[in-house]
Parts: C-alpha cells; sequence; structure tokens
C-alpha cells in the first residue's frame, strides 16, 4: 500500500496474489514487509537533517501453490473420490 495525497492511496502486487489464489494457491505465511517513506522536507541549515514521512507499507506473503501446480499438471479435479458412484 502506498499513499500519495496527490493521488490517494494505491496497492501493487494485489493482481499477482489474487490471480495465483484464484488459480488454485494458498497462504502460507504473511509476515512484516517494509515501510515506504519519502523525503518530506530538509533543514536548509543542515544538510543531514532530512525529514522522512511514512508513505506507505508492504508485507510479504508466502504461498503455496503445489497443488494448483498439480491441478493444472493433471488438468484433474481434486474432489473426493468417495463421492464417485
Amino acid at each position: 500500500m502506498k499513499i500519495d495525497m496527490k493521488t490517494g492511496p494505491t496497492s501493487f502486487g494485489t493482481e499477482q496474489v489474487n490471480a495465483a489464489l484464484k488459480a488454485g494457491a494458498r497462504v502460507v505465511s504473511v509476515s512484516e514487509g517494509a515501510v515506504i517513506t519519502s523525503k518530506v522536507g530538509e533543514d536548509a541549515d543542515d544538510a543531514d537533517n532530512v525529514e522522512l514521512a511514512m508513505t506507505g507499507f508492504s508485507v510479504k506473503l508466502t504461498l503455496d501453490d503445489s497443488a494448483a501446480s498439480q491441478q493444472r499438471d493433471l488438468g484433474g479435479d481434486f474432489g473426493d473420490d468417495d463421492d464417485v458412484a
């Protein structure tokens, strides 16, 4: 998620994650990512004094797509075989 005062909030990576989930992948972990900062000001007298503002963040998702890969490779339905009459 990135927040820009002019353009508003935007997200990144959601299309790739959603495509993987729709293909059968599953999320196995969520962990902290990074803080996105932007320079918002600088003291004219001291070049080392820079002000930063948090303008977004990221998270890390670990996906397991082994079942999705098997389903694509085999073209099969991984439903319960006991339902077959």
